[in-house]
């Protein structure tokens, strides 16, 4: 019974005692915190935290601040004022990168009644980006370690360098004067001293502001996100020399690129008149508008590619070469009226017809000549822009694309043919080549039609080849080029026709020797021609597969040139007639015999 009583007794002693723990652990509270904020010439802060604390229940072992920045050194040495006067030591320890604990040498003297804590350290401004610009002047801000209580009254003084301007508290997400703030300035001979008063602290809460401040007071502080070069506050006469240079030569740019899209519009729309056609350009804008956005996105991206925009340089250089660059135009196929099929002399034949060029146009010996000099000349531009920035060297080739579209399009390729006029050299050269050979006969063959002008005119051209011991039958092989559209302009692709009477040897042989060969009805209602192509298309193919269908339709029976028999004589001797006679079964010299 009486172990019973014993146990109840010290339950209920206990219970007593744990709510008189509990009020001695909370017996501290934080009564108020003031800061002072110095700013130094060269960007460092010097910070001093006035802590005040009341103890009812002691003693306080420490005091933890809480939101410090990690950059902060922080004084080790700490001085404590008791409310009598008395000053105690205590020490300050990093607990890790946000926090700083403050620890009592002596315990004992805070047992119970006021005291102040001071706390100081000192944090690079301009490192930690606490001083940032803001316009012509610079931003400040600042904040204090959170409060373990909530209090009245909390003071901050910033001591900064005198300046012509005063230094003002502004809103932190505005940027706009705060009004509100509780402000007291003093314009002292070497600091701007500005007091500001929070009226109230909420537990947990950190006293923060924004200043601006007039920055001619920085005067060591070189770092040139807060103070830019001396020489971007004036720029020297040399850089507005360059610059002016600079806009004169992109000016000249877009007025030679202008000259050059006007100029190759125009001879590419008198050589499509010519030819009956209706030129076209790959953006459906009239010329001067297209000469004018090729001009100006040129000359805008070499501009971007100095200020390094590549990226909306290369995208203008783009709209330049589309601006630039025409199509093949748009032919009708028209139906051919009546003409003649005539041989005709070489030299009436194979006329040389001057075309509608021009230097732009890489089909014709000026247009390379042309292209040869442009190409030079940029890569001549692009080694000596290298030797400053090899970046630079591939931008010069890239600004070079719009002489490309000028170049390599409108050109004569891009036509319809004419006719007889535009085979002709390819035509002229194949005829020297097949005149060589001796078994053949080769002449022009030409299609005449009535023209425009008094007389008449070749609609096509041919060479008209025949084996000069030809297979009976034999009408004639004709080669000739078949010219076909393409996306980018017109090909020409050699064609070889052998033509045949039906029902000859000549037929048999051709069927014979190209068994897949179709025949199609001719000129005549007895003719029959075999259309053929080379396997490679060039003028060595056409001549070579013409002069193998010749040479299977002539006639080896007749040789030619006439050649006497040199081989050894297999026949016998021819017979007299007498002895013919005689050798004749019921005449008198056979029954002699």
């Amino acid at each position: 019974m009486y172990v019973r009583l014993a146990i109840a007794f010290a339950f209920a002693w206990l219970a007593w005692l744990t709510p008189g723990l509990a009020l001695a652990g909370q017996g501290a509270r934080e009564l108020g915190a003031d800061a002072r904020v110095r700013v130094e010439p060269n960007g460092n802060g010097s910070v001093e935290l006035h802590l005040r604390w009341t103890v009812v229940h002691g003693p306080l072992h420490s005091v933890d601040l809480v939101d410090v920045d990690p950059s902060a050194v922080v004084d080790p040495d700490v001085r404590v004022s008791t409310d009598d006067g008395r000053v105690l030591g205590a020490h300050a320890i990093r607990r890790d990168d946000r926090s700083v604990r403050v620890v009592v040498d002596d315990p004992r003297g805070l047992a119970r009644g006021e005291f102040a804590f001071d706390v100081r350290w000192t944090v690079d401004l301009v490192a930690t980006q606490a001083l940032v610009r803001d316009g012509a002047r610079w931003r400040l801000t600042w904040s204090a370690p959170l409060s373990a209580d909530g209090f009245d009254a909390a003071r901050t003084l910033f001591e900064l360098p005198a300046a012509p301007e005063p230094p003002q508290p502004v809103v932190a997400d505005s940027g706009a004067v705060d009004e509100s703030a509780v402000a007291t300035l003093r314009r002292e001979p070497d600091d701007d001293v500005l007091e500001l008063v929070r009226p109230h602290v909420a537990r947990g809460e950190a006293v923060a502001w924004s200043l601006r401040f007039d920055p001619h007071g920085m005067t060591q502080v070189r770092d040139p996100r807060l103070r830019p070069p001396p020489q971007a506050d004036r720029l020297p006469e040399q850089d507005r020399t360059r610059q002016a240079l600079i806009a004169a030569a992109l000016l000249g740019l877009a007025l030679g690129m202008a000259l050059l899209v006007v100029q190759k519009t125009r001879a590419f729309a008198a050589a499509c008149a010519a030819r009956g056609v209706r030129p076209r350009a790959l953006l459906p804008l009239g010329v001067g508008l297209r000469a004018f956005l090729a001009a100006g996105s040129l000359a805008t991206a070499v501009g971007l590619e100095i200020a390094d925009a590549s990226t909306a340089a290369a995208l203008l250089v783009g709209l330049a070469t589309l601006a630039a660059s025409l199509q093949a135009p748009a032919a009708t196929p028209v139906a051919r009226g009546p003409g003649r099929w005539l041989a005709l002399r070489p030299q009436d034949a194979f006329v040389a017809v001057p075309s509608c060029s021009h230097w732009l146009d890489m089909g014709t010996w000026a247009g390379r000549a042309a292209a040869l000099v442009a190409t030079a000349v940029v890569a001549a531009a692009s080694l000596a822009a290298n030797r400053f920035d090899a970046t630079c060297a591939w931008l010069v080739v890239l600004d070079a694309a719009p002489l490309v579209a000028l170049f390599a399009t409108g050109c004569s390729a891009q036509l319809p043919p004419r006719g007889g006029p535009s085979a002709a050299c390819w035509m002229a050269a194949a005829f020297q080549r097949l005149r060589r050979i001796e078994t053949l006969r080769v002449a022009p063959w030409a299609r005449l039609v009535e023209s425009a002008q008094p007389g008449f005119a070749a609609d096509e051209l041919r060479l008209l080849v025949l084996p000069r011991a030809a297979m009976p039958g034999l009408v004639g092989v004709e080669l000739g080029l078949a010219w076909s559209s393409t996306p980018v302009g017109w090909t020409a692709r050699p064609e070889v026709l052998a033509r045949v009477v039906d029902g000859t040897p000549a037929a048999a042989k051709l069927v014979s020797e190209l068994p897949a060969a179709r025949l199609i009805p001719g000129r005549r209602p007895e003719e029959r021609v075999a259309v053929l192509t080379p396997r490679s298309p060039t003028r060595r193919g056409g001549i070579a597969l013409t002069r193998a269908v010749a040479c299977a339709l002539t006639d080896r029976r007749a040789a030619f040139p006439p050649r006497a028999w040199t081989a050894p004589e297999r026949r016998t001797r021819p017979v007299p007639a007498n002895e013919r006679a005689a050798s004749k079964p019921g005449t008198a010299s056979a029954r002699a015999a």
